[in-house]
């Protein structure tokens, strides 16, 4: 449930200065578009820029009746401002993080973390939505999500380097009254490390796992209840301004699209890290957000995520011995080496060009299901290489098949759809379940998707329902190109250059 905050009054300081303090006052926005946490101080604080528009984060420490607070990443919104008294001015700082009950330091280690994400419970699997469950658990005679009280309950773990563990386990908080008591059970996640894990990891793991939990439910997230434990056994606690982004918290998620029960959680949690690190463009392009991003661009951002996973997955292919003979002899005509290398870059471009990613792509997820979800794919891929590159470089599509809004939307989802599968394939999930491993939608006219009624699949769905649109749209444009050819073969002069 979510701790309220009360706002408060007390003294700040830059963390590192504690003996320039200041009076504040902290409070919480509550409109989505800024940051959750506003601080008001009637004075300047020196070290960090003074001027509103210069981003840069600094931690701040506060001293309050409520205890000890640390506002992170806090940037100067606004200030100073006369107030009353014209020796007095009022700063406005924004901060993205409120820690109580301690002051972190950045360089400090801490020796565990824990936190939670909307419908964690629903991804610590088997849950009874899943259609690959065996008879005994549809059953409920192997239930073992829920631990009795005293105990530990299974706990899945995945070793993520340097000492650092990610455990994933089933926990509840027990309420009495006078003549009942009641369990409430949900999942955290537990980051731990004998040497201790600094911040900057935390927020990278955390958010590797919320993009993570966004994509195989199809909703944006965010991780709520984060408590850090100290060095000492001390525990701080990273306040909730807002219900977390995603689905109600208790309602929870209906399904994610598989859970733990369908993949080796041990491999397959450092592989999605790896991922992460590696990739961050295509994870970011994958990722459901709640924006309100324009369809052109998520279709280009899309695109360019495929285009980063591709890079990652596979090799460009060598130059041919054309294209060495072309650069040697660019080179002994004299031509500067920018220019070379301008050259060499289309020559790369054309080896590998981005209609054969998305093919090879959309060939990760298997064959049958590549094929009942994009129908015939080299068109597919054709089609979607050719509207993102209209759409970066300015050029319109034969048959203006960029003013089609079904075209681009389909294609936009397409290619979403594709890029999300490809992701969870490449971090390790194979759909072992399946009657053909390797594909992850269909097999033999079948569907094999364990968890049909989640919302991933369900818009992979409204994809694979509009897959046969492809070939009416191939037909368009290459009907466009033959007027095009034909008239411009007609209106040419002769070739004489004599005048009719």
């Amino acid at each position: 449930m979510v701790r309220a905050f009360e706002p408060t009054i007390g003294m700040w300081w830059v963390a590192g200065t504690p003996e320039q303090r200041i009076p504040g006052y902290l409070d919480v926005q509550t409109s989505p578009d800024v940051s959750p946490w506003r601080l008001t101080l009637y004075g300047e604080l020196e070290g960090p820029p003074s001027a509103p528009g210069l981003v840069q984060y600094v931690a701040l420490h506060g001293e309050t009746p409520a205890g000890l607070f640390t506002l992170m990443r806090a940037s100067l919104r606004g200030g100073p401002s006369g107030m009353l008294d014209a020796s007095v001015k009022e700063t406005v700082w924004e901060g993205w993080q409120l820690v109580h009950g301690g002051h972190v330091v950045s360089q400090e280690g801490y020796r565990s973390a824990t936190f939670q994400l909307p419908g964690l419970w629903h991804w610590l699997g088997p849950t009874r939505l899943n259609s690959n469950m065996t008879s005994e658990l549809h059953a409920g005679a192997a239930d073992w999500t829920r631990p009795q009280p005293g105990e530990l309950g299974t706990q899945l773990t995945a070793d993520i380097g340097s000492g650092m563990k990610l455990v994933l386990g089933p926990t509840y908080t027990q309420r009495s009254g006078r003549e009942q008591k009641s369990l409430k059970y949900y999942a955290q996640y537990s980051l731990t490390a004998p040497a201790g894990v600094h911040v900057e990891v935390i927020e990278r793991v955390t958010l590797a796992l919320t993009n993570l939990h966004a994509i195989v439910t199809g909703t944006p997230m965010d991780h709520f209840d984060m408590d850090l434990v100290t060095m000492t056994g001390s525990m701080v606690h990273v306040m909730d301004a807002r219900r977390p982004i995603g689905r109600r918290w208790n309602s929870g998620l209906a399904d994610p699209f598989f859970d733990t029960a369908d993949i080796d959680f041990s491999a397959f949690i450092p592989r999605w890290l790896a991922l992460c690190e590696l990739v961050p463009v295509a994870i970011g392009a994958a990722a459901p957000r709640d924006d309100r991003q324009f369809l052109q661009s998520k279709l280009i951002d899309a695109c360019n995520g495929l285009e980063a996973l591709a890079s990652h997955m596979w090799a460009d292919a060598a130059p041919s011995t054309k294209d060495t003979e072309l650069l040697e002899q660019l080179k002994e005509f004299g031509l500067n080496r920018d220019f070379r290398d301008s050259v060499k870059l289309t020559l790369q471009m054309r080896r590998f060009p981005l209609n054969k990613k998305l093919e090879q792509l959309a060939e990760t997820i298997g064959a049958d299901s590549a094929t009942w979800l994009l129908g015939d794919v080299p068109v597919w891929a054709d089609l979607t290489a050719g509207l993102r590159n209209s759409l970066a470089h300015g050029f319109a599509m034969d048959g203006r098949l960029g003013d089609d809004t079904k075209f681009v939307l389909l294609a936009e989802e397409s290619a979403t759809a594709v890029l999300r599968l490809a992701l969870l394939r490449e971090a390790g999930y194979d759909n072992r379940r399946s009657s053909k491993p390797g594909e992850l939608l269909r097999s033999d006219g079948r569907s094999v998707a364990g968890h049909r009624n989640s919302q991933l699949f369900d818009a992979l769905e409204v994809v694979a329902h509009h897959s046969d649109h492809w070939q009416h749209w191939k037909a368009t444009r290459e009907s466009a190109r033959d007027a095009r050819v034909a008239d411009s073969t007609t209106s040419a002069p002769p070739l004489d250059g004599s005048l009719e």
